[in-house]
């Protein structure tokens, strides 16, 4: 009867510790969270122009997902740049088309991150 009772309990310790590791990773996790939310739900401070706000609020230095969005805009902006450099190449003296490129490159530049990178 009491090896049973011991079995039981060593059963119940360790189920209680690994509830007390899963609750320690979970508040870990949401730590982890919150300190990345803060970081990019912080407002800007001391910023002088419109750009470094933006710049700041879009990658806020404790982001963990800065780097990967920073590459995804620059992609975005050499393919802008590339296809600006092509209808300048390709379209000499036309400047209506020109412009009228440069105007639709302006309007499908978040169409085509959110296609490329599958992300709003």
């Amino acid at each position: 009867m009491s090896k049973e009772r011991a079995q039981r309990r060593t059963a119940r310790e360790a189920a209680n510790a690994k509830e007390q590791a899963e609750r320690a990773a979970a508040r870990e996790r949401s730590q982890k969270r919150a300190a990345a939310f803060g970081a990019m739900a912080a407002p800007a401070q001391n910023a002088g122009t419109m750009w470094s706000r933006w710049w700041r609020r879009t990658f806020p230095p404790a982001d963990p997902f800065r780097g990967r969005r920073q590459r995804q805009w620059a992609i975005v902006i050499a393919i802008f740049v590339i296809v600006q450099v092509l209808a300048w190449w390709i379209l000499p003296g036309n400047w209506g088309l020109r412009l009228g490129i440069l105007g639709l490159s302006i309007l499908l530049t978040p169409v085509l991150r959110v296609l490329l990178f599958d992300r709003g």
